[in-house]
Protein backbone atom coordinates (compact mmCIF):
# COMPACT_ATOMS: atom_id res chain seq x y z
CA UNK A 1 0.00 0.00 0.00
CA UNK A 2 1.25 3.61 -0.81
CA UNK A 3 1.39 5.82 2.20
CA UNK A 4 -1.18 9.28 1.07
CA UNK A 5 0.72 12.40 1.95
CA UNK A 6 -1.12 14.94 4.02
CA UNK A 7 -1.65 17.98 1.13
CA UNK A 8 -1.95 20.77 3.51
CA UNK A 9 1.51 19.63 5.58
CA UNK A 10 3.14 19.36 1.98
CA UNK A 11 2.02 22.80 1.13
CA UNK A 12 3.38 24.31 4.22
CA UNK A 13 6.60 22.22 4.09
CA UNK A 14 6.88 23.86 0.08
CA UNK A 15 6.41 27.17 1.45
CA UNK A 16 8.75 27.47 4.00
CA UNK A 17 11.21 25.59 1.62
CA UNK A 18 10.77 28.50 -0.63
CA UNK A 19 10.99 31.05 2.06
CA UNK A 20 14.23 29.94 3.14
CA UNK A 21 15.53 29.84 -0.67
CA UNK A 22 14.75 33.85 -0.63
CA UNK A 23 12.01 32.91 -3.45
CA UNK A 24 9.45 34.44 -1.72
CA UNK A 25 9.72 38.66 -0.95
CA UNK A 26 8.81 39.34 2.62
CA UNK A 27 10.28 42.83 2.87
CA UNK A 28 9.66 45.81 4.82
CA UNK A 29 6.19 47.01 3.21
CA UNK A 30 4.84 43.32 3.15
CA UNK A 31 5.94 43.09 7.16
CA UNK A 32 4.28 47.03 7.86
CA UNK A 33 1.01 45.45 6.31
CA UNK A 34 1.34 42.30 8.40
CA UNK A 35 1.76 44.44 11.43
CA UNK A 36 -1.21 47.27 10.39
CA UNK A 37 -3.54 43.94 9.98
CA UNK A 38 -2.58 43.38 13.54
CA UNK A 39 -3.12 46.38 14.99
CA UNK A 40 -6.93 46.66 13.03
CA UNK A 41 -7.58 43.26 14.33
CA UNK A 42 -7.14 43.93 17.73
CA UNK A 43 -8.88 47.10 17.64
CA UNK A 44 -11.65 45.37 15.94
CA UNK A 45 -12.25 43.36 18.96
CA UNK A 46 -12.01 45.78 21.66
CA UNK A 47 -14.70 48.00 19.74
CA UNK A 48 -16.25 45.04 18.26
CA UNK A 49 -16.76 45.95 14.44
CA UNK A 50 -17.41 42.63 13.22
CA UNK A 51 -18.60 43.90 9.93
CA UNK A 52 -15.40 46.02 9.01
CA UNK A 53 -13.07 42.56 9.35
CA UNK A 54 -12.70 42.67 5.43
CA UNK A 55 -10.22 46.02 6.36
CA UNK A 56 -7.87 43.30 8.51
CA UNK A 57 -7.85 40.75 5.84
CA UNK A 58 -7.16 43.12 3.13
CA UNK A 59 -3.68 43.93 4.46
CA UNK A 60 -2.78 40.14 4.83
CA UNK A 61 -4.32 39.58 1.33
CA UNK A 62 -2.04 42.25 -0.04
CA UNK A 63 0.86 41.37 1.58
CA UNK A 64 0.76 37.55 0.77
CA UNK A 65 -0.01 38.22 -3.01
CA UNK A 66 3.41 41.03 -2.88
CA UNK A 67 5.23 37.24 -1.52
CA UNK A 68 3.88 34.86 -4.32
CA UNK A 69 4.21 37.55 -6.86
CA UNK A 70 7.05 36.75 -9.49
CA UNK A 71 7.11 40.48 -11.00
CA UNK A 72 10.23 41.14 -8.17
CA UNK A 73 11.11 44.66 -10.05
CA UNK A 74 7.84 46.26 -9.42
CA UNK A 75 7.81 44.54 -5.72
CA UNK A 76 11.47 45.75 -5.23
CA UNK A 77 9.85 49.47 -6.91
CA UNK A 78 7.19 49.56 -4.18
CA UNK A 79 9.45 48.17 -1.37
CA UNK A 80 11.77 50.91 -1.92
CA UNK A 81 8.73 53.59 -2.37
CA UNK A 82 7.75 52.38 0.39
CA UNK A 83 11.03 53.03 2.79
CA UNK A 84 11.70 56.43 1.48
CA UNK A 85 8.44 57.80 2.65
CA UNK A 86 8.35 55.73 5.95
CA UNK A 87 12.00 55.85 6.70
CA UNK A 88 11.71 59.25 8.13
CA UNK A 89 8.73 59.09 10.29
CA UNK A 90 10.00 55.37 11.50
CA UNK A 91 13.77 57.34 12.26
CA UNK A 92 11.42 60.22 14.42
CA UNK A 93 9.87 57.81 16.36
CA UNK A 94 12.70 55.63 17.05
CA UNK A 95 15.15 58.80 17.72
CA UNK A 96 11.90 60.15 20.19
CA UNK A 97 12.41 56.87 22.00
CA UNK A 98 15.52 56.62 22.51
CA UNK A 99 16.12 60.39 23.91
CA UNK A 100 13.37 59.31 26.24
CA UNK A 101 14.53 55.59 27.59
CA UNK A 102 18.66 57.30 27.71
CA UNK A 103 17.68 61.05 28.60
CA UNK A 104 19.50 59.83 31.87
CA UNK A 105 23.00 59.60 30.79
CA UNK A 106 23.86 61.12 27.51
CA UNK A 107 22.71 64.52 26.06
CA UNK A 108 21.81 64.96 22.78
CA UNK A 109 22.47 67.46 19.99
CA UNK A 110 22.86 67.69 16.44
CA UNK A 111 25.99 68.46 14.64
CA UNK A 112 26.63 72.44 13.00
CA UNK A 113 27.58 71.71 9.87
CA UNK A 114 25.43 68.34 8.48
CA UNK A 115 22.69 68.10 11.68
CA UNK A 116 23.73 64.59 12.06
CA UNK A 117 22.42 63.54 15.57
CA UNK A 118 24.79 63.20 17.86
CA UNK A 119 25.32 62.18 21.80
CA UNK A 120 27.64 62.46 24.62
CA UNK A 121 27.97 61.58 28.49
CA UNK A 122 26.16 64.40 30.76
CA UNK A 123 29.08 64.12 32.96
CA UNK A 124 31.51 65.08 30.87
CA UNK A 125 31.76 68.95 31.29
CA UNK A 126 33.42 70.58 28.14
CA UNK A 127 34.53 67.80 25.57
CA UNK A 128 35.84 68.45 22.15
CA UNK A 129 32.91 66.20 19.69
CA UNK A 130 34.02 64.80 16.38
CA UNK A 131 31.35 64.27 13.97
CA UNK A 132 31.30 60.58 12.53
CA UNK A 133 29.68 61.65 9.26
CA UNK A 134 31.23 64.76 7.94
CA UNK A 135 34.24 64.88 10.49
CA UNK A 136 33.75 68.48 11.55
CA UNK A 137 34.64 69.22 15.59
CA UNK A 138 33.70 71.80 18.14
CA UNK A 139 33.68 71.53 21.63
CA UNK A 140 30.04 70.89 23.46
CA UNK A 141 29.28 71.71 27.25
CA UNK A 142 26.90 69.61 29.19
CA UNK A 143 24.42 70.62 31.73
CA UNK A 144 27.14 69.28 34.51
CA UNK A 145 29.61 71.28 32.77
CA UNK A 146 27.70 74.68 33.35
CA UNK A 147 27.15 73.50 36.72
CA UNK A 148 30.83 73.16 37.34
CA UNK A 149 31.52 76.46 35.24
CA UNK A 150 28.68 78.31 37.76
CA UNK A 151 30.25 76.50 41.01
CA UNK A 152 33.79 77.81 40.36
CA UNK A 153 32.37 80.98 39.55
CA UNK A 154 30.78 81.31 42.95
CA UNK A 155 33.66 79.83 45.04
Amino acid sequence: MIPVKNPIKTSFTNFFRKLKGGQLAIDELSLFLISIALITAILMMFLNLNRFVFFTWLPILIAYWRSFSKNKTNRYRENQIFIKYFYPANSFVKNTYRGITFKKGHTYFNCKKCMQQLRIPKKTGHIKVTCPKCSYSFVKKTIHGHIRKLKEKAA
